[in-house]
């Protein structure tokens, strides 16, 4: 049902932001935006009905749509991932990156100052983080190949003009640098060689090349940390097994979590998404026609199941972020969801 409104955006985008910018977490954040916005309003609804059968002098429902001025804020730290204990940084292990959908093998507490959400990636050979916040943007990717890091699409912004590389160093190591113009600054791109056998790249907006590279130097590689969900998926299809993991996390102290999912597929090929996000305040989710395990759950449109484990709304994507499960399949998948720990406090998933 999304599929004529996606090509028309991806066109747009990638008109008005450059060729090479993917505008499918765009598109995607869009879309997202949406079904937040249509829980909000089922909300409203349900509210509506029931000032219609009780007598109220004033009712005020208000949602957050964004951090006010007035909204507690909680230190830089809490973008960060727990600590892997025990697990070892790329340097010592490289041969773990992007092979683990549990664990981040570098530290980039240099990149924080400023951002109000982070979205933190592992697993299906890449790690990754974008920050983001008022104060800019900035997106670290570490892979065992440079053709790894290549083949990541653009995320941030830019005029689509990408200048020639040219040699750089960042610290002691080699590398190369280019930048595209972004208006009136420069969206940096820095690849290099921490250690042999890995690749990093950072794209960051920065005035000069020398400001991009020395804030790519404050990269740590010598740390792991663990990427987590406030959730499990204890039944998968036979040959199933967890390829990636993300969560994007925030800074307000009422919602520290924004979403999290896990990927899971097998040898064919076959994937699948399943995303969690905070239902809003008094959402009432209607009952769902399908079953899914101990949960009800219902149809958005032909290829997300939906259902909701408080405090989250569930989704399961078939097609678009997965390809190859049924809906039986994916049914199954759902019904091995299991909420665990505090879903404000990372260190308990």
């Amino acid at each position: 049902m999304f599929s004529d409104l996606d090509q028309q955006l991806t066109a747009t985008l990638q008109h008005r932001a450059g060729g090479d910018v993917d505008p499918t977490p765009i598109v995607e954040q869009a879309r997202h935006r949406g079904r937040r916005l249509r829980l909000r309003r089922r909300v409203l609804v349900a509210g509506g009905v029931a000032a219609a059968c009780v007598a109220v002098t004033s009712v005020v429902l208000a949602f957050p749509t964004g951090r006010g001025s007035d909204d507690p804020i909680m230190p830089a730290a809490a973008l960060m991932l727990p600590e892997a204990s025990g697990q070892s940084g790329a340097i010592a292990r490289p041969e773990d990156v992007g092979a683990d959908p549990a664990t981040v093998h570098f530290s980039t507490d240099a990149l924080v100052d400023g951002a109000e959400w982070a979205t933190w990636s592992a697993g299906r050979g890449t790690e990754s983080v974008e920050f983001r916040g008022p104060k800019g943007q900035a997106r670290f990717a570490l892979a065992r190949s440079a053709a790894a890091l290549d083949g990541l699409q653009q995320t941030l912004s830019s005029a689509g003009r990408p200048q020639p590389r040219t040699e750089a160093r960042v610290g002691d190591r080699p590398g190369v640098a280019w930048f595209d113009p972004s208006g009136d600054r420069k969206l940096w791109f820095v690849q290099w060689q921490p250690a042999d056998g890995l690749w990093a790249q950072l794209d960051i907006y920065a005035r000069t090349q020398d400001e991009a590279t020395g804030t790519a130097a404050r990269v740590r590689f010598d740390g792991a940390h663990r990427c987590v969900v406030p959730f499990r998926l204890e039944s998968l299809p036979p040959g199933g097994r967890l390829l990636g993991c993300s969560v994007t996390l925030g800074r307000s102290r009422d919602s520290r979590f924004v979403d999290g999912a896990l990927v899971v597929g097998d040898d064919a090929g076959r994937w699948l998404t399943v995303r969690a996000q905070r239902a809003p305040d008094g959402y009432e989710a209607s009952r769902g026609d399908l079953v899914a395990g101990p949960y009800r759950a219902r149809r958005q449109g032909s290829d997300v199941l939906e259902m909701t484990v408080r405090p989250c709304v569930v989704e399961a994507f078939r097609k678009g972020r997965g390809s190859g499960y049924t809906e039986e399949e994916g049914l199954a998948i759902l019904g091995g969801y299991r909420p665990t720990g505090d879903i404000d406090r990372p260190n308990t998933w």
